[in-house]
């Protein structure tokens, strides 16, 4: 007696597999999509309130680094822009734009670049500019 898958069986084996799969790998892309998006959207809430907060009481912002910590594999910072990429290209740019007005943050979204920047379009983040005095 033979203790042995036979061919047949073994085929049978990967069929079952391959189907399981066709339905698991996109429902599984779908969630770290939507994960990616949520993690990015409470980020922008996140900037875009302790900008404003540092920025009333301090009344000038020149780091935005002193004002928030954002995750840096999600989020490049520079001293007065913070921008989100998807695709090597910029998805979210946050900025404080310097004027004689009044300073004030931009928020700013290119829904082209990718599946998760144009679902945030969807979602609601879209261009905005908020005075900071």
């Amino acid at each position: 007696m033979k203790n042995a898958f036979s061919l047949l069986e073994l085929i049978f084996a990967i069929v079952v597999i391959g189907i399981i799969s066709s339905f698991a790998i996109p429902k599984y892309l779908d969630t770290k999509n939507s994960a990616v998006i949520s993690t990015i959207k409470r980020d922008i809430a996140t900037a875009t309130t302790s900008i404003q907060s540092y920025y009333l009481v301090n009344n000038e912002i020149d780091k935005i680094s002193d004002a928030v910590t954002l995750n840096e594999q999600n989020w490049t910072i520079e001293d007065l822009k913070v921008t989100y990429k998807e695709n090597e290209n910029n998805c979210v740019v946050l900025e404080v734009k310097k004027d004689d007005d009044g300073d004030e943050l931009t928020l700013s979204i290119t829904p082209d670049v990718g599946p998760i920047c144009k679902k945030l379009n969807e979602d609601g983040i879209i261009e905005t500019t908020y005075d900071l005095y």
